[in-house]
């Protein structure tokens, strides 16, 4: 009895694969090191394809809305606007931010001693029907100055560790200012020529691989690209939404710190589902320096809006171009989180997506190929 047809390739390649997994879990100290090698020289490169995929997004908004009836230019103005609003997204952002973060961390350094001369007060007072605890209470003492030298000659010591390691942190800085200029004139080429480069991936997958599986593979990558430039630019606008309609509501309410709080909660909603929250209790820290009673005001607030803007604006910014249920959003901002942080979170969910989306495919497929009910 025959397992294989003749002229058949299949024990060959189980043979090379069983070889090649072998040799690589016998040696997977050098897998490990080339692997890290190979993505080190690569890494200017990686790095500009995350920036050519992120210039991507307003470029081609400005290319179909701004641009569509000019013959010639079209692309590099776009690609020039792109750049411009970008650059200006984060120099407003820093110029609303940094003013009043320095200015609130002023204000709090000053207003330190008089919060913890209110706090020891009430303490002695709901600790004057207690003989044992009021003695601990009025023990505490805070010597400002003692406490003042004691930070001077922290920041000292870590001042002197610090130039000990000054030549490897400068050497690393240059090192990543330089892979970013790289990356980042990789990434204005690769913009300026996408469909060339496109076809040329096209006819590489099809003059090596089958033409079912290069179909596949290139219609896998236009799913991933359609999901991560749905989900980018409809988070974008979801955060700049956000930010407005928290601070809209701080200033209705006579809260303070609006700019600072609402832009940084903008920017921290970029991160699915606990970015906004994060936003909020750092919110909730600096009101309640000023008054406990308008940061309760604040926390129902943001439970508000946040309620109003996920169940409303949400579905109909972004709506449903990611495509995943709330669950299996869960499910991937929690494996994302876990495998690679903030940048995990926000990656993982078009990616879940794209995977999800296939996955249902075969099923749909197997399914219909046993022409059965499902119970």
């Amino acid at each position: 009895m025959k397992f294989f047809k003749e002229n058949d390739k299949m024990p060959f390649i189980l043979v090379a694969f069983g070889i090649i997994l072998y040799l690589v879990l016998s040696n997977l100290p050098v897998v490990f090191s080339g692997i890290s090698y190979v993505s080190s020289v690569a890494f200017p490169f990686i790095l500009g394809s995350c920036v050519a995929f992120i210039i991507n997004v307003p470029m081609s908004f400005f290319e179909r809305k701004l641009f569509y009836k000019l013959k010639k230019g079209k692309r590099s103005l776009s690609l020039i606007m792109a750049i411009v609003s970008i650059v200006g997204v984060i120099l407003l952002v820093s110029r609303l931010i940094i003013p009043e973060l320095v200015d609130t961390i002023f204000k709090l350094s000053n207003n330190i001693p008089e919060y913890v001369k209110e706090i020891q007060a009430l303490l002695e007072k709901t600790s004057m029907n207690k003989p044992m605890v009021h003695k601990y209470v009025n023990q505490i003492t805070f010597d400002w100055d003692k406490i003042s030298g004691e930070l001077i000659t922290f920041l000292q010591d870590g001042a002197t560790s610090m130039l000990n390691s000054t030549v490897s942190a400068i050497t690393d800085v240059v090192q990543f200012i330089v892979s970013f200029a790289l990356g980042f004139v990789f990434a204005l080429n690769a913009l300026l020529q996408k469909e060339k480069l496109s076809m040329q991936v096209k006819k590489v997958l099809v003059a090596f691989l089958p033409e079912r599986v290069a179909k596949y593979i290139v219609r896998v990558g236009r799913l991933s690209n359609n999901a991560f430039s749905s989900f980018l630019s409809g988070q974008c606008l979801e955060a700049v939404i956000l930010g407005c309609l928290i601070f809209a509501s701080m200033k209705l309410l006579g809260l303070p710190y609006a700019v600072l709080i609402a832009v940084f909660i903008g920017v921290m909603s970029l991160i699915p589902i606990i970015g906004g929250f994060i936003g909020c209790w750092v919110g909730v820290l600096l009101i309640f320096m000023v008054d406990w009673k308008q940061a309760i005001v604040f926390i129902i607030m943001f439970v508000v809006v946040q309620q109003f803007e996920g169940n409303v604006i949400y579905p109909h910014v972004v709506g449903n171009s990611v495509g995943l249920p709330a669950i299996w959003v869960l499910v991937a901002v929690t494996i994302g989180g876990n495998i690679a942080g903030i940048v995990g979170m926000i990656f993982s969910i078009p990616f879940c997506s794209v995977l999800y989306q296939l996955f249902s495919e075969i099923v749909n497929k197997q399914i219909k190929k046993k022409n059965v009910d499902i119970p």
